[in-house]
């Protein structure tokens, strides 16, 4: 009997042991941000009046302690294709405004956006937003024409510019939580918005913390006669501007046979 209870009590042992080992040596899962974008293809035509956009997406392995208490900041970071952009100062000379001093900036997006859940630099050190390029001030417009980086007011007026087109955006309230886990923002897209690919890009922070990144893409394209246009004049300048003065003799010498008089 004293055999079998010895034989029966290292059975346990040997059953269940390791796998209470094995649970309580398991470390926790690191939280993951998945996002995505509410629609992947943007078609711009004649009656093209702008379009919003939502991002969305979740936190895996959340630790959020409830629904209101949401120990996360998320940040959002919508970018558009680049593009070389003169600045130029306008200059009063003899009673006219005329164009004087420029700058050329060779690497500008097209188009840029911050979301955030709160004030983007208290979500995170001004070092990190710095790395990540995040905010009008970390943006890198490479080098200027003089093959210097421009931080005079040639920067500050392209910063400008852009923003009265509404191509650069920032909002530090833009994206809410939905429960513990699920987050969502919308930015708006205007008329003028240039076509190509934009990448999205999503970050979660706790306690000032990089945590997770995630990153989607989107396509703007013209489609139609606009496309067929947008192509003539911007890749075969040549046959756009040919075409162009021979629409404006046809239509002179159309407009001269019907109103003559005989």
């Amino acid at each position: 009997m004293i055999m079998r209870s010895a034989l029966l009590l290292a059975l346990l042992a040997v059953a269940f042991l390791p796998g209470r080992q094995a649970v309580a040596a398991e470390p926790p899962r690191a939280e993951q941000v998945q996002s995505d974008v509410s629609t992947r293809e943007i078609s711009i035509q004649s009656n093209f009046t702008g379009i919003e956009i939502v991002l969305f997406g979740s936190i895996d392995f959340s630790r959020a302690p409830s629904l209101d208490e949401g120990p996360y900041d998320v940040i959002m970071v919508i970018r558009g294709p680049n593009r070389a952009i003169v600045v130029r100062r306008k200059e009063r000379i003899a009673g006219l405004w005329m164009n004087g001093a420029s700058k050329t900036f060779p690497s500008v997006p097209g188009y840029y956006a911050v979301l955030a859940s709160r004030p983007f630099r208290a979500a995170a050190p001004e070092a990190v937003l710095t790395k990540l390029g995040i905010g009008f001030s970390n943006l890198d417009f490479g080098k200027t024409s003089e093959g210097e980086t421009a931080d005079d007011g040639f920067r500050a007026s392209l910063i400008r510019l852009q923003q009265d087109h509404g191509l650069f955006q920032e909002s530090d309230d833009a994206i809410s939580f939905i429960g513990r886990s699920l987050f969502r923002g919308s930015v708006q897209l205007p008329v003028d918005v240039p076509i190509g690919r934009y990448t999205t890009q999503v970050f979660l922070f706790r306690n000032g913390k990089l945590l997770s990144q995630s990153q989607s893409s989107l396509q703007v394209e013209k489609v139609g006669a606009e496309r067929m246009i947008y192509t003539l004049a911007f890749h075969y300048p040549f046959a756009y501007g040919l075409l162009a003065v021979l629409m404006a003799v046809s239509a002179g010498l159309l407009a001269w046979t019907v109103f003559r008089r005989e």
